[in-house]
């Protein structure tokens, strides 16, 4: 077993660094094409941190283990929502801005909804629902890069160009040819991770008698979340908002669509009722952070609002496996 978990440990030690070296190469390249902090946040940022669940998942389902799928994915999004904006807010108060509110984490409520809908249906995830999943995801994607390249060309100020004359410099300076090794680097690197942490996670769930639902929303999900608690407490740190959220909030929907639909291609998913339940929370939780822009400080997620989420995600997580 110990050796399980030395290798568990490499494997999220892949998936961090390989994630890392991907988003890297990718923000650079889209430096080079000057899309807007907002946009990167819940596209490239977003998809880039959901890749470790996106392999997880893929290789859990494909391997047969798909309750390690569902639970990575809904363990994830709910550590992204909770812990990890509940620490980024409590590292610095957070802004939220008006098009978070308004369709980003309403566009989250309705993929958990969407995800449970088809889930239901015939107590499984079948290649043409996993479809339906990328489809809305691609629509997603494909919405936010073209109003926020709209906001962004409309409301660029006198330092937002200098900024991007900056960036555009950078940009013309850097090798691309290095940042395609990265990103190829990056993939290899959560590849090997991925099998590293769902092989060896499903050996110790057997040994131990722990079913892989709990391995999957509790070891598997806190360890593939790691990339974005890292991305978005820093961008707290920095004061970079957009990033921070944009970070969590496209995660999510990459998780619900693209994570779940993406294994679906690959192999009917079975769906245990039970994670209704977590779906529903998820979808509450979202509502909730809406409800923190209009207490206190407008548009504002406080010191005080991370550390109730916080609580939230620890009495979750003890209530996880008392079920």
């Amino acid at each position: 077993m110990l050796l399980s978990l030395i290798i568990i440990a490499i494997g999220f030690a892949l998936l961090i660094f390989g994630a890392n070296w991907l988003v890297d190469g990718a923000c650079n390249i889209a430096a080079r094409l000057g899309v807007p902090e907002r946009v990167a946040g819940l596209t490239i940022v977003a998809i880039g941190t959901s890749l470790p669940e996106l392999v997880v998942s893929v290789t859990s389902a494909v391997a047969g283990h798909a309750d390690m799928a569902f639970g990575n994915v809904v363990g994830s999004c709910l550590a992204n929502l909770l812990l990890i904006l509940g620490l980024a807010a409590v590292v610095k108060p957070i802004t939220l801005s008006r098009s978070t509110q308004r369709f980003e984490i309403p566009v989250s409520v309705l993929a958990c909804g969407l995800l449970a809908l088809l889930a239901n249906t015939d107590g499984q995830l079948t290649m043409p629902e996993g479809v339906i999943l990328l489809v809305a995801f691609g629509l997603f994607v494909a919405r936010t890069v073209k109003v926020g390249l709209e906001e962004g060309s409309a409301g660029q100020s006198a330092e937002d160009l200098e900024l991007e004359e900056e960036f555009e410099e950078e940009g013309k300076s850097s090798n691309i040819i290095r940042d395609l090794l990265f990103i190829g680097l990056g993939i290899a690197m959560l590849k090997f991770g991925a099998d590293f942490v769902v092989d060896n996670a499903t050996s110790i769930a057997a040994a131990m008698g722990i079913s892989e639902r709990i391995i999957g929303l509790t070891v598997v999900a806190l360890g593939t979340c790691l990339p974005e608690l890292v991305t978005s407490v820093v961008a707290a740190m920095r004061g970079n908002s957009d990033i921070a959220v944009g970070n969590v909030v496209g995660s999510n929907i990459s998780n619900l669509l693209l994570v779940m639909g993406g294994p679906a291609l690959f192999a009917n998913i079975p769906y245990d009722v039970v994670y209704n339940v977590d779906l529903v929370l998820l979808a509450v939780f979202s509502l909730v952070l809406v409800g923190f822009a209009f207490i206190g400080r407008r548009h504002e997620m406080s010191r005080a609002n991370g550390v109730v989420f916080v609580v939230l995600y620890a009495a979750y997580i003890a209530t996880s496996l008392l079920r």
